[in-house]
Formats: structure tokens, sequence, C-alpha cells
């Protein structure tokens, strides 16, 4: 048996459906990770900051209604979470809901799809756009401020659009509580990243970032990436089997 057999991931946090850019609906993800095994699943769709895909107004209360109605159907079978992927709009600056509470996590991510209104966002939409480098302490300085902000759960994507300093973004994480992501559907951290993370005692979490209910569950590209850093004991949402 190979270390990443020895796990089994049971929670997908970080899934998106059609109200966003995904192709499924939050039902069809629900379903999917049922088949999958898994014991959880979060539908976290992008925050209303993100200029094309965010979800606001009516559209996410409809969302919202959906999700509990889910919750309560599925009872018993597979935990149903509501979730929020947030977007970084400036330094320190989050679209966090003034009902941030009514969700059951909060994920946090740097996305080039917001709107540089301010002299910090235009700052690192010139990066992940055009590539003018930042400072990637400051640009971590930037996240973490929103991360406390807006109490997030997890950050997603670290390195993703924005290079951050990863020793001092784990550190802080570690401080606050909050997962770093390995994503699985690109990986952003290196390995030696990832051990870079553990060595701080940072906790990770493994996301399938799945735009359609094929892929929910799908943690194969996070997982060789975890073995490779060996770093599993670190993974929040893996139990040894």
């Amino acid at each position: 048996m190979t270390l990443m057999q020895e796990y089994r991931i049971f929670a997908d946090y970080h899934t998106h459906t059609y109200y966003s850019h995904g192709k499924g609906s939050p039902r069809d993800n629900v379903l999917s990770a049922i088949e999958r095994g898994l014991d959880l699943i979060a539908v976290s769709e992008h925050g209303p900051g993100h200029f094309t895909f965010g979800v606001r107004g009516k559209k996410l209360e409809k969302l919202n209604r959906e999700m509990e109605e889910l919750r309560r159907e599925f009872e018993g079978r597979i935990a149903v979470q509501r979730g929020l992927e947030l977007n970084v709009t400036g330094f320190g600056k989050t679209d966090c809901p003034e009902n941030r509470d009514d969700y059951d996590v909060i994920i946090l991510g740097y996305h080039k799809s917001v709107p540089p209104f301010n002299k910090h966002a235009l700052r690192i939409w010139g990066e992940s756009l055009f590539g003018i480098k930042n400072d990637p302490h400051r640009n971590a300085e930037a996240i973490l401020a929103a991360a406390e902000s807006c109490r997030a759960n997890i950050i997603s994507h670290p390195n993703l659009y924005l290079k951050v300093d990863i020793p001092y973004m784990a550190e802080c994480c570690r401080q606050m509580g909050i997962l770093l992501e390995v994503n699985s559907a690109r990986v952003t951290l290196s390995e030696e990243e990832i051990r870079a993370i553990c060595a701080a005692g940072c906790r990770l979490v493994i996301g399938s970032d799945a735009h359609t209910p094929e892929r929910v569950g799908d943690f194969s590209l996070a997982s060789e990436a975890v073995t490779k850093a060996d770093a599993w004991e670190f993974v929040s949402n893996a139990v040894r089997i």
C-alpha cells in the first residue's frame, strides 16, 4: 500500500456549479460526492466581487435556499454545507457579505477578474494580467489581512495569479487557524513550499475546485503533490485508513 492509499479524503469544500461558471447543479454535486464516498460536500461559489462569475443578489439568495433544501434532503447520507469563495478586492479588503455567519465555510482567494477599484487592487491586477511583479511578502500581507477581515477558513490556490511569501503566509495561517489549500484542479504549490507549510505547523486542505459534477472528489493531482512532500499528516480533510 502506498502512502496515498493509506489516507482517505472525506470532504470536498471547494466545488462550483452552473450558478457561476460550472456545468452542473448543486444537487448534481451532492450526488457525485455520495458516489465518491465523501462524508461532506460544500458548494462554494465565487463571491459577488468577481466581475464575470460572481454570484450576488437574488441569484445568491436562490442558491442559499437550494443548499438549505439539499442539506435537509440528504441529512443522514452526507453533510451538505453552504460556502463562498470570496475575492481579495484590495489590501485587507474582500467582498464578504453582511450575513457571513450564515455560511459554513468561507474560502478566500485572489482572482484576476476583480475590478481594480483601489490602488492596491490595481497593483496586484497588473501582476496577474501583465506580469508586473510585486513584493510576494506584501502580497501575502494583503491576502492575510483580507482573510482576517472576513474570518476565512481556507485560502484557496496560493500563488495562483499572484506570487506570495509562502513561509510567512503559513506561519500567519497557523496562528490564525486558517487552512492553506492544495488545489487539485492545478497545483499551485511546489514540493518545497508544501514542506515549508508543514514545517510552520500550518494545516493543509485538499480541494477539487470542481467545475463539473464529474470532478467533485477528484483529488488526484493534489494527492500526488502531498505524497511527494510527505505531508499527509497535515491534511485536515484526510484520515488514515
